[in-house]
């Protein structure tokens, strides 16, 4: 909790704390790779009918879409080792930091890619003769008549596609996130290579299963209900501003409209305010209210295996400022001696 305070509140200043919590955030995008885009490879068999150049196209777009996510993920994979600089040197810059680690984010995002298209691969499969078994049953929820409740089946395939849907990709990004705790900071710190930083955290796993077991379950737990709690203080914080500001909006929108200013561009100014203010309440209020969970779990990850890795400790501890020096009262008769 300190590391946290250290990093994004001390001091607090409105750009820099939210540039850092916007960093934390987008540091959890290039944590897995899932190529999301070859999904739509699953819509070539309807469109089969509309000719070879419909399914050139599609291809295409698929392929470029993929290219461009995985590059987006490489930014922001690149990222971690960034605000892994700032965490451990209590950093206030992005852009030196970015800088340091350009070979270092290569590999890490290479292997990222490759487990998480092996996944994708392993998954479609099964997924597709899944999804296969369910198309009769949403052709059959076309035919009901208006008002008629769909099938209990129906409801029952839709909650187990989302579970499915939740575990795979929940286990997926929680092991991804682990490797990521355990191995950034080998590859950061001492340049090592995939195979050492990997053999480090399967050492450790191996060496202290119990404290490995115990970490990852307050990971998650700290995790879910850091964020549940944080976004419905953003929400509620949200709510009540939103309310004064359009309250103060409509004020001042009134008086414009008794001293004869046109209806239309009332209208016009009241829907470019509430752009502005959605774009503002989303962009600025909840990353600034997400970014100190993911710091607070990122300084988590950095304390566990600092009393592990000493060379990780050695920088965090220097990083730390001291203590400060305690509060005395002279006693009377002898001004040195505390009371």
């Amino acid at each position: 909790m300190e590391r946290t305070k250290l990093i994004l509140f001390a001091p607090f200043r409105t750009g820099r704390t939210w540039k850092l919590a916007a960093t934390a955030y987008l540091c959890r995008i290039g944590t897995m790779f899932f190529p999301f885009p070859l999904i739509y490879l699953g819509f070539l068999p309807a469109i089969r009918s509309k000719g070879a150049l419909a399914m050139i196209g599609l291809c295409a777009g698929i392929l470029i879409g993929t290219a461009v996510w995985a590059w987006l993920f490489h930014l922001c994979s690149r990222l971690q080792f960034a605000y892994f600089d700032i965490m451990v040197n209590r950093g206030e810059f992005v852009a030196p930091a970015w800088r340091k680690y350009g070979p270092q984010s290569r590999r890490w995002t290479g292997i990222k890619l490759l487990i998480g298209t092996g996944v994708a691969l392993a998954c479609a499969v099964p997924l597709a003769a899944y999804i296969r078994n369910l198309i009769p049953l949403f052709r059959s929820v076309q035919t009901l008549a208006p008002g008629e409740s769909p099938p209990p089946q129906f409801v029952g395939a839709i909650f187990v596609t989302y579970g499915v849907l939740a575990l795979l990709f929940g286990s997926f990004f929680l092991i991804s996130s682990l490797m990521a705790d355990f191995t950034v900071p080998s590859l950061a710190l001492e340049n090592a290579s995939l195979g050492e930083a990997f053999r480090r955290m399967l050492a450790l796993i191996r060496q202290e299963p119990g404290e490995f077991a115990l970490y990852t379950v307050l990971k998650i737990g700290l995790a879910m209900a850091m964020y549940m709690g944080a976004m419905i203080a953003a929400e509620l914080a949200i709510i009540l501003v939103t309310l004064i500001v359009f309250l103060i909006a409509g004020l001042i929108g009134f008086v414009l409209h008794l001293i004869g200013i046109p209806s239309a561009v009332l209208t016009a100014l009241a829907i470019l305010l509430g752009i502005a203010w959605y774009v503002f309440a989303i962009g600025y209020g909840l990353l600034l209210a997400i970014g100190p969970v993911f710091t607070f779990l990122d300084a988590y990850a950095l304390y566990f295996l600092g009393g592990r890795y000493p060379l990780l400790g050695d920088l965090l501890d220097r990083s730390t400022p001291p203590p400060p020096a305690p509060y005395f009262i002279p006693a009377p008769g002898n001004p040195v001696a505390p009371v």
